[in-house]
């Protein structure tokens, strides 16, 4: 009895060694890959043990993925060390209504949209880009809306600068957080200057807007929309929108499949819708969902890209959407 006591005992140091051992050498192999370095031994304490407790989460959920018990995967990305609180706390997205002055669309119909959408086959849609720790989704979104929109006309493709919105569109709060149909409105007034001529710098800097570099984008009008299935008409039949949307950890761990997962009270980021599909569901038969490009670099999902759950209004995706009409 008294040697089981023992064999027990050192079976869980064996095993408590080894679980230290695997961590240390994940961790270390982690931060390297995505540069991550830390203000104090304390700080880098904190955010291992989020990260482990990341670990154990993506595993658990990942399995059940496995077993067809859930639609999407995720993954131990640049967020991995990050908690729920502290997703919680960077939102980069206000108000959370619009006023009530705005222009509405309301499509008539809603009849013969195609079943599948994707305008990254156009090849107008910029790669996705990194916002880096500024609370700028809201310049990135709009500016992603702009592109697209502007090379559909066009047919040609240009990359313009966020930094401009964030340093002079004064109506929203720059890396503080802000409203895609301000920065619409604002983008239709001065245009929007390429962002070879105004980089991004990640912080608020004094404006240098120069009217003479600007793109101007022959809009008729910058409106919001309600309702998912006018979403579905204008991402069709125009172009990308931005949207809001009630970012929690898991969205920032999302990886593969379409997202139907937790979300944040409210929301608090926007992103771009550039496409909707449906696909086979073993479950459900069929899963509507959206394609959307984020401003969280290539690292994240599919090169920056992901689909979310369409028609449930997931994660308050329909009540923020906005675009914007450039004429040919």
């Amino acid at each position: 009895m008294h040697f089981s006591k023992i064999l027990a005992i050192l079976s869980v140091l064996v095993v408590c060694t080894w679980a230290s051992s695997f961590f240390d050498e994940e961790w270390h192999t982690w931060k390297l890959k995505y540069g991550k370095t830390y203000v104090s031994g304390e700080e880098e304490a904190s955010r291992r043990k989020a990260w482990e407790d990341n670990w154990h989460m993506v595993q658990k959920h990942n399995a059940l993925a496995d077993q067809g018990l859930s639609t999407f995967t995720m993954a131990m990305n640049h967020f991995a060390d990050l908690t729920s609180e502290k997703v919680k706390s960077r939102s980069c997205l206000f108000p959370t209504e619009h006023p009530e002055n705005l222009p509405k669309q309301t499509y008539s119909s809603h009849s013969n949209l195609p079943e599948n959408v994707d305008w990254r086959e156009s090849k107008c849609v910029t790669p996705a880009k990194q916002q880096g720790i500024c609370g700028s989704c809201w310049a990135f979104a709009t500016v992603g809306a702009v592109e697209s929109r502007l090379c559909l006309k066009s047919k040609e493709l240009v990359k313009l600068s966020e930094q401009q919105l964030v340093d002079c569109d004064s109506e929203d709060g720059g890396c503080c957080g802000g409203f895609p149909i301000a920065a619409l409105l604002y983008a239709e007034m001065n245009g929007i200057m390429k962002a070879e001529d105004y980089e991004y710098t990640g912080k608020k800097m004094a404006c240098s807007y120069n009217s003479d570099k600007a793109v101007f984008l022959n809009a008729s009008k910058s409106y919001v929309m309600t309702g998912e299935e006018n979403m579905a008409s204008s991402v069709a039949h125009e172009g990308p929108i931005t949207v809001g949307f009630g970012v929690d950890l898991e969205f920032m761990l999302f990886h593969k499949g379409v997202y139907d997962g937790s979300c944040a009270p409210s929301m608090n980021h926007a992103i771009i819708i550039v496409g909707y599909g449906t696909e086979a569901d073993d479950e459900n038969g069929s899963q509507d969902y959206w394609i959307i490009k984020n401003s969280w670099g290539e690292e994240w999902a599919d090169q920056g890209f992901g689909k979310i759950k369409r028609n449930v209004n997931m994660c308050s995706i329909s009540e923020m959407a906005a675009t914007i009409d450039i004429l040919g």
